[in-house]
């Protein structure tokens, strides 16, 4: 725990560490899916966020950042370390660019990156994240620079490229966890 919380000492560290609890947080949703059957978005969402309350680092649901954020990351000693989230119950890839466009809302373009969570409930997931890409790549919303690639560790997990109001380039993590079990 000593070393992670070293690690999320600069942007780089934070990133690093916060995906890792990201892809942790998945897991035990995907443990607990049958538990979660029928659970609204905002349970969720609460069970995800406990895992990253960890290493130095605080997470909240619902904090005001430029609107509603569902999941709101920041290091506890470093204010300026932050990454903001948006949950949503798979609806199709419409449901989910609109969550891309509340979460790049949200952002100031300081983050190191942010990242829309979807909870595939029904359906096969992997048929549902193939659906997806083949919409990033051939429309390329909120200004996505290129298509979007597979994630290095995390299954059914894509990274785009936005081109951010601010005038950065900001990394987008489209992250979903099987719970149609």
């Amino acid at each position: 725990e000593a070393l992670n919380t070293w690690r999320a000492q600069t942007s780089e560290g934070f990133m690093d560490v916060s995906e890792k609890l990201l892809e942790a947080a998945i897991v035990h949703l995907e443990q607990q899916g049958k538990n979660l059957k029928g659970s609204k978005e905002d349970n969720i969402t609460s069970s995800a966020i406990g895992f990253f309350n960890r290493y130095g680092i605080r997470a909240s649901s619902q904090t005001n950042s430029r609107g509603h954020v569902d999941i709101f990351i920041e290091h506890s000693y470093q204010p300026s370390l932050k990454v903001c989230g948006e949950a949503k119950i798979w609806r199709g890839t419409s449901y989910h660019i609109k969550g891309l466009r509340q979460v790049l809302g949200y952002c100031q373009g300081r983050l190191p990156y942010c990242f829309v969570l979807e909870y595939v409930t029904n359906g096969i997931i992997s048929n549902s994240v193939s659906k997806l890409r083949k919409k990033l790549d051939v429309d390329l919303p909120e200004d996505q620079q290129g298509p979007a690639t597979d994630h290095e560790s995390m299954q059914w997990t894509l990274v785009t490229i936005h081109l951010h109001s601010s005038g950065e380039k900001l990394k987008v993590i489209h992250a979903a966890a099987n719970l149609s079990k």
